[in-house]
């Protein structure tokens, strides 16, 4: 055992030496220096949090990694204990090169230890098996204590463990039982209790908010949801990219209470804003039970065989070095792990100490969402049961027929993913991912060094794998809006990806609506819509019935793009783009639509928070052209919320749209000025930018403000040709003067993009 756990120690640090994802290590530094504040306080794990302020980041990569050879001490144990030695030596080694597990003694997050404290708990309660002597039950409830300390959803192991305890001691004295019980839960809970006062104690952090039960609650249940991961409203992942760095660790938390108060009231208490969360996901539930349940369903399927899930992109890329290694994926130990379990029931083996973990295991991540950290934890439990299997298999070998069964139960469990639509569509995004890797990497390169044709074309593949590649990087300098650029990309995910699977139709579909060929998208829209094709990404739903909603709109068909609407709300009901888009509709249609609107409307804010509710609705307002609905919106927002930027982004699309162009620049300035690094669309400005350009072609900030836009744009010699006039026009002005010698040495896109229009009042104006 010595000999396994040292070879798997070695295999981990030399894969991946260093430590991955600073937000523990960030928010150690806070704590440290007295800079944290107390609601951030209950934002983090309270053990994990003080192991950071006493490790560095290098010394706890080493500590995990050692943890992780005593959760293989433990994890032999538990297979010696009920299954048998062979079983535990295959569990142990299944775990020892499960790729998952290695990655996530390399990241400085708390589910590596989550699962090590659980299954050394797990090993004491199987070795005090029969007697429960009372020293083992006092360290297994202090492990599993300190495990409710790292992630509070432990506590509710340790209470299975007590009831499972009572049920094995049934007949036992009453007062033998009592004690037995009463060791485990007292120990747990004091163990569970002391790093959270110690916290508290530190910058006064509120209990009754600790790590966001409600928000991370309604982030795994929304309509939108697919099953696997989160889905966090859009506006919020915008919004944090505005407070992005060392000081706001997972700032997503803070924004939570912040659109909790801007729509509840700003004197609510940190635990009042978990109950709002709480709130609206019981509201979804309520009104939308059909969408919820089969939410439910989703994730439990992708919790017993989904592929990973990773929700942080450092993991994902370590996933990615270590693809082509002879390693055990998560999936597959799940898959053979399922087949274990059906194999143990039938044969009545004694696995009720690992099927309670399980069991835990898969509800609390029913309740809130599967992803591959949470998952990590269960992994030994599916070890311990592929090890019953293989045991099982090894001592069939003379046996042909209880061979045959065996063989027919792991092909069954094997071939489930193969069996469940939205499974395969996931497995099919990580295959289309796979299949243009490394250009991700290429974009950031190419934009570091100015060289937007190279970065174009990496985005080309970027956009034909995912379309909404533009919503997840920073792109200044690439026309992502061009439609001949998504056609290139709508050719590329034909040609190369193919066209097979119901993602690969909706991914054409999307493209082809943004290259402005509605005829083929509408038509690879229905046949994604019939194949049951849905997606997400944050709460933007990649819904093909959505994309026909948008064609017809563009077409002139007004009654058709409702319908369209109504088709995406009868399939999933509840989404935000969904009913923000069906309510503009009604709105432009109200002889057809008057009382289906309010219905609609009355569910948009019941479901959804204030200000993405109002958001949604006010860029749907702006493609059905109602500017001053938009307005309304963008206004409602930002009272609340004064600096977000893209919603000063929608108000200057709407002012423009009205025709109020001074105000409109005013408002578009301010977006780029607060979150430069995002991809703001230009077309909605393009009138706006020119009337003014024409009216003051030699304004410093007017030229500024159009080098910014026409960059964005993709227009890299008229946006070089107005930071040089800017530059001269404003000769100290440090800032133009970068701007404009960074333009020179930048190399175009390579990519046709249209010329900006020139406004009516300025045909006789110097041309720009």
């Amino acid at each position: 055992m010595l000999a396994v756990c040292v070879a798997h120690v070695v295999l981990g640090l030399v894969l991946l030496p260093d430590s991955m994802f600073t937000k523990y290590p960030d928010s150690a530094r806070l704590l440290s220096s007295g800079r944290m504040l107390p609601e951030q306080g209950a934002d983090f794990s309270p053990l994990y949090l003080l192991l950071n302020v006493a490790l560095s980041p290098g010394a706890l990569r080493v500590a995990q990694s050692l943890a992780g050879a005593l959760g293989l001490v433990a994890v032999y144990i538990l297979g010696a204990r009920l299954l048998s030695r062979a079983a535990g030596w295959v569990a142990a080694a299944l775990v020892a090169t499960t790729t998952s597990v290695l990655v996530y003694e390399a990241t400085l997050e708390p589910d590596l230890l989550v699962m090590v404290l659980n299954l050394g708990a797990l090993a004491l309660l199987a070795h005090a098996l029969p007697d429960f002597r009372t020293r083992w039950l006092v360290g297994a409830g202090l492990l599993l204590g300190l495990s409710g300390a790292t992630r509070p959803t432990g506590l509710a192991i340790l209470v299975l463990a007590g009831a499972w305890l009572a049920w094995r001691t049934r007949r036992s004295p009453p007062r033998a039982r009592l004690t037995a019980v009463g060791a485990l839960l007292v120990t747990g809970l004091v163990a569970s209790w002391l790093p959270a006062q110690v916290i508290r104690a530190t910058v006064g952090s509120h209990l009754g908010a600790t790590m966001s039960a409600g928000a991370v609650l309604h982030m795994g249940n929304r309509p939108e949801g697919t099953g696997l991961g989160a889905q966090a409203p859009t506006l919020i992942k915008q919004y944090e990219t505005q407070f992005r760095g060392a000081d706001r660790p997972d700032h997503a938390h803070s924004l939570y209470r912040q659109f909790a108060r801007a729509e509840a009231g700003a004197d609510l208490s940190p635990a009042a804003t978990e109950r709002f969360w709480m709130r609206k996901t019981l509201n979804f539930a309520l009104e939308e039970p059909g969408t919820f349940l089969g939410l439910q369903g989703r994730k439990l399927a992708f919790f017993l065989f989904g592929p990973e899930g990773h929700d942080i992109s450092e993991v994902r890329d370590a996933d990615d070095r270590l693809a082509g290694l002879p390693l055990v994926s998560a999936q597959a130990l799940g898959l053979v792990g399922l087949a274990g379990l059906l194999v143990a029931l039938a044969r009545r083996r004694h696995v009720g100490l690992v099927v309670l973990y399980l069991g835990t295991s898969a509800a609390l991540a029913v309740g809130f969402y599967v992803v591959s950290r949470y998952r990590v934890a269960a992994l030994p439990a599916w070890a311990l049961l592929a090890g019953a299997l293989a045991v099982e298999g090894f001592e069939a070998r003379r046996q042909p027929r209880a061979l045959l069964a065996l063989a027919f139960t792991l092909a069954a469990c094997l071939t489930l993913p193969a069996l469940f639509p939205f499974v395969r569509d996931v497995d099919r995004m990580l295959a289309r991912t796979e299949a243009v890797g490394g250009q991700g990497r290429a974009l950031s390169t190419a934009l570091r060094a100015g060289n937007y044709d190279e970065a174009t074309q990496a985005f080309v593949q970027l956009q034909a794998a995912h379309p909404f590649t533009a919503l997840a990087r920073a792109l200044r300098g690439i026309p992502f809006e061009s439609p001949a650029v998504a056609e290139r990309s709508g050719a590329l995910a034909v040609e190369r990806l193919g066209t097979d699977s119901a993602l690969d139709l909706y991914v054409a579909a999307e493209l082809a609506r943004r290259a402005g060929h509605c005829p083929q998208a509408i038509e690879a829209a229905r046949l994604a819509e019939d194949a049951g094709y849905r997606g997400a990404f944050y709460d933007t739903s990649m819904d093909p019935a959505l994309v026909r909603a948008d064609c017809l709109l563009q077409q002139g068909d007004r009654a058709g793009a409702l319908r369209a609407a109504e088709d995406s709300l009868e399939r999933r009901g509840g989404t935000l783009d969904g009913l923000a888009f069906a309510v503009a509709a009604a709105e432009a249609l109200p002889d057809d639509a008057g009382e289906r609107r309010a219905r609609w409307e009355a569910r948009l804010f019941s479901l959804h928070d204030l200000a993405s509710a109002r958001q949604a609705r006010g860029l749907a307002r702006l493609r059905w052209g109602r500017y001053a609905g938009a307005l309304e919106d963008a206004d409602a927002v930002l009272a609340v919320i004064p600096d977000l930027a893209v919603t000063h982004h929608l108000r200057a699309a709407a002012l423009a749209g009205l025709g109020r162009d001074a105000e409109a620049l005013q408002a578009y300035t301010r977006a780029l000025r607060t979150l430069p690094s995002f991809n703001f669309p230009t077309a909605p400005l393009e009138r706006a930018v020119a009337a003014r350009l024409a009216e003051a072609p030699d304004s410093p900030g007017v030229l500024a403000l159009a080098t910014e836009h026409h960059l964005r744009a993709g227009r890299l010699e008229l946006a070089r040709t107005l930071a040089s006039r800017a530059s001269a026009a404003a000769p100290r002005d440090a800032g133009l003067a970068a701007l404009a010698q960074e333009l020179a040495k930048a190399r175009p896109a390579g990519v046709p993009v249209p010329a900006p229009p020139t406004p009516p009042q300025a045909q006789n104006a110097p041309s720009p």
